[in-house]
């Protein structure tokens, strides 16, 4: 069985930037690309990274889940970047509540009982917390985070 990745989005593959208006000053902006790709090439390449090394399947832990569907979601990846192998399997649910009850109702609900790392750039994970590779908002998924990626899966 394949590990799963629950997987944010903002701070994690689409980050913050700087982006100079017409009269030369520079402000942060999230917004390139809107919801047709995710911004952060450097995140992506460590994630196709993790997959050669340690394959995975995704489930989509974002609040941009809300608004696509599980093809929409697989397609946004594919545009963004990701290897094609990489698939994603579901979201969680929206319970408007921490988003470690989200991932653990979807664990619960899938009977899932594999190996999996939650990484996102918020700490609400609950009783999760020991499987959570934390990501610096501005910076997203880096090689700091694909190394305790792989030292979490590998433990396993």
């Amino acid at each position: 069985m394949l590990p799963i990745v629950f997987l944010d989005f903002d701070g994690v593959v689409h980050t913050i930037y700087w982006s100079c208006d017409d009269n030369g000053v520079y402000r942060e902006n999230t917004l390139k690309g809107g919801h047709t790709y995710l911004n952060n090439g450097q995140a992506i390449g460590w994630l196709n990274e993790l997959y050669n090394t340690i394959p995975f399947r995704v489930v989509v832990s974002s609040t941009w889940r809300m608004s696509m569907s599980v093809e929409e979601l697989q397609l946004l990846l594919l545009k963004s970047g990701f290897r094609p192998e990489i698939e994603v399997i579901g979201k969680t649910p929206v319970l408007g509540d921490l988003r470690g009850k989200e991932i653990q109702q979807w664990i619960d609900e899938n009977n899932y009982e594999g190996d999996f790392i939650i990484v996102d750039d918020d700490n609400d994970m609950c009783h999760l917390m020991d499987r959570l590779v934390l990501c610096d908002t501005f910076v997203g998924f880096t090689f700091h985070e694909f190394k305790k990626s792989l030292n979490l899966l590998q433990k396993s």
